[in-house]
C-alpha cells in the first residue's frame, strides 16, 4: 500500500510543477514587434536610427520588470510604396509579428496599409506625414493603421500662419520628389495663400541628389522672401552649402529634418544653417529622459527617427497594457491609449491620428533652439 501512496503523492506534485512551468512560459512569451523602415539606399539611416530607438525602449521596459517581454524583427521597406507592401507582408506573414511600427516614409506606409486588413494586424507609424494616411485610416476605412506623429495638414495649419507672421510675403517650395515631398507641397500650396503668402512656384528634386544649383538659380530669379524646403538631413545640408555658395538671401523654412544634429554635422560648418526654422514633431528638450539614456548608450544625441520610434514603442506598450499582447488585443488597446508622453499627449482620434506637441526650432550659432512648443491637444 505504501508504494501506491507514494505514487499518488508524487503525481499531484509533478502536475503542479508542470502547470507552474507552463504558466511561466506563457508569461515569458515575447510580444513580437516588427519594424518596417528604410535600411538601404540614400535614406537607409532612417531604419538604422529607428531600430536603435526601439531597442532602447525595449531595454528600458525590460529593466522596469514589466510583465511583458518584447522581441524585435525588421524589414527593409526601401522608402517606397512597393517596398512598404513587401515589408509589411513579410513581417505579418513570415515573421508573424503582433504589431508593426513604421514606416518612417509616407510612401512605404501608404503601400503597406492595404496589407494590414488581411492579417488583422495594426501598424503604428512614427514619422510618415502624408495626410492621405489619416484620411484612409480609422473611420476612413482601414481600422488597423495608426499614426502617432502629426501629419502635414495639422503641422501646416500652424506653420503657414507662423511663416506669414515672420514677415514672409512670397515663398517658393522645394521638395523631395516622393510621397512626403509631394504631399507636403500640396498642403502648403493651399495653406500659404490663405495666410496672404504668395507661392511663386514649386520644384522637386530626386532623393539623394548631389547638386541643387540649377534649382537654386531658378528660385533666385523669382526673388522669393523664403524657401519652404521639404527633405531629409542630407538634402538639407546640401541646400545650406549651395545656398551660401550662390549667395541666395531668402529665408529657409523646413520640414523633414533640416534642424537636426545629423543635418548640421553634414553641413560641415553648422552655422550655415543659421536662421533656418523648422516645424518639427520632435526636438531635444530637457524634460526627455530618453535623450540622456540614448547618449549614454550610443555616445551621441538621438536622431529624430530614433526618438520618434522610441515613443512609438512606448505607445505600443501602453496598448498592450490596456488590452493584451495579441494582434486583436493591441488593436483594441491602441483605441484606448491615452498617455502623457514627453512629447505631448498620445491619444488617437476617430481617424487614428494622435496629436502630440509641435516644436518650432530655429538654428542659431550652429545650434538648435526651440523657440516655441505648441500644443495640438483637443
Amino acid at each position: 500500500m505504501r508504494p501506491t501512496a507514494r505514487r499518488v503523492g508524487v503525481v499531484p506534485i509533478c502536475l503542479s510543477a508542470l502547470l507552474a512551468a507552463g504558466a511561466a512560459f506563457a508569461q515569458a512569451k515575447p510580444v513580437k514587434v516588427g519594424l518596417s523602415s528604410a535600411f538601404s539606399g540614400h535614406v537607409g539611416f532612417i531604419g538604422a536610427d529607428a531600430r536603435r530607438g526601439i531597442e532602447l525602449a525595449i531595454e528600458e521596459l525590460k529593466t522596469a520588470n514589466t510583465a511583458v517581454a518584447y522581441e524585435l524583427s525588421i524589414a527593409d521597406d526601401e522608402c517606397t510604396p512597393a517596398g512598404g507592401a513587401t515589408a509589411f507582408r513579410r513581417l505579418m506573414d513570415v515573421q508573424q509579428v503582433d504589431v508593426i511600427i513604421g514606416s518612417g516614409c509616407s510612401g512605404a506606409t501608404l503601400g503597406g496599409m492595404p496589407t494590414l486588413m488581411d492579417g488583422k494586424l495594426s501598424a503604428v507609424t512614427y514619422g510618415s506625414t502624408n495626410p492621405k494616411i489619416t484620411e484612409g485610416a480609422g473611420v476612413g476605412g482601414n481600422p488597423y493603421m495608426w499614426r502617432m506623429n502629426l501629419n502635414d495638414t495639422i503641422i501646416g495649419e500652424t506653420f503657414a500662419a507662423f511663416i506669414a507672421k515672420d514677415g514672409v510675403k512670397s515663398a517658393h517650395i522645394l521638395a523631395v520628389n516622393n510621397d512626403f515631398g509631394r504631399g507636403a507641397a500640396g498642403v502648403y500650396q493651399a495653406l500659404l495663400p490663405k495666410n496672404d503668402v504668395k507661392v511663386n512656384g514649386a520644384d522637386f528634386f530626386s532623393q539623394g541628389a548631389s547638386d541643387l544649383r540649377a534649382l537654386i538659380s531658378k528660385i533666385a530669379a523669382r526673388s522669393p522672401d523664403a524657401i519652404l524646403l521639404f527633405g531629409e538631413p542630407p538634402d538639407c545640408a546640401l541646400m545650406a552649402r549651395q545656398k551660401r555658395e550662390m549667395n541666395l538671401k531668402a529665408k529657409i523654412f523646413s520640414r523633414g529634418g533640416c534642424y537636426t544634429d545629423e543635418s548640421l554635422k553634414l553641413m560641415g560648418d553648422p552655422r550655415l544653417g543659421d536662421g533656418l526654422t523648422e516645424a518639427a514633431y520632435w526636438a531635444r528638450t530637457p524634460d526627455q529622459p530618453m535623450v540622456e539614456a540614448y547618449r549614454k548608450r550610443h555616445g551621441d544625441y538621438p536622431p529624430y527617427n530614433a526618438a520618434l520610434a522610441y515613443y512609438a514603442m512606448m505607445t505600443v506598450d501602453q496598448a498592450v497594457r490596456k488590452a493584451g499582447p495579441s494582434r486583436d488585443g493591441i488593436t483594441k488597446g491602441l483605441a484606448q491609449v491615452d498617455w502623457k508622453s514627453a512629447i505631448g499627449p498620445i491619444k488617437f482620434d476617430a481617424n487614428h491620428q494622435a496629436r502630440p506637441d509641435l516644436f518650432m526650432v530655429r538654428i542659431e550659432n550652429g545650434e538648435q533652439k526651440v523657440i516655441e512648443t505648441i500644443s495640438n491637444a483637443r
